[in-house]
C-alpha cells in the first residue's frame, strides 16, 4: 500500500512540475496590444510575436475604414493576407531571435510583416 501511495505522489508531483514548468510554445499574448504591453516589462518569444503580428494584420484587414482609405476592400485585403501569410512568416521570422526584449524590435517586425502581406 505504501508503494502505491508513493507511486501516486511521485506521479502527481511529476505532473505538477511538467504542467507548471515545461509548457513549450505556450503563449500568454492574446493580441498585438497585449504583446506590446508585455514586451515593455518582459521578454516575449518569437511565437508570441508571430501571434501578435498576425492579430495586427487581421485587425487591419477587418477595418473597413482603413481599407477603403487605401483604396481596397476588406475582402481584397483578407484574400491578400491569406495568400501571403505563410510566406511572410517564414521570410520575416526564419532568422529572427527566439526572444525579443525591446518594443522597437517587435514594432519593426510588425511593420515588415504587415508590408510583406500587402496591407497598406
Amino acid at each position: 500500500m505504501k508503494k502505491i501511495l508513493l507511486l501516486l505522489a511521485t506521479a502527481g508531483g511529476g505532473y505538477y512540475y511538467y504542467a507548471n514548468h515545461m509548457q513549450v510554445g505556450a503563449t500568454s499574448v492574446h493580441s498585438y496590444k497585449a504583446l506590446l504591453e508585455k514586451v515593455e516589462t518582459a521578454e516575449v518569444t518569437r511565437a508570441e510575436v508571430i501571434f501578435g503580428v498576425n492579430d495586427l494584420a487581421s485587425s487591419l484587414c477587418a477595418d473597413s475604414g482603413f481599407q477603403t482609405s487605401g483604396g481596397y476592400s476588406v475582402a481584397e485585403c483578407q484574400k491578400r493576407y491569406a495568400n501571403y501569410k505563410e510566406m511572410c512568416e517564414s521570410r520575416i521570422f526564419e532568422g529572427a531571435p527566439e526572444t525579443y526584449s525591446r518594443p522597437e524590435d517587435v514594432k519593426a517586425a510588425a511593420r515588415a510583416y504587415v508590408r510583406c502581406v500587402g496591407i497598406k
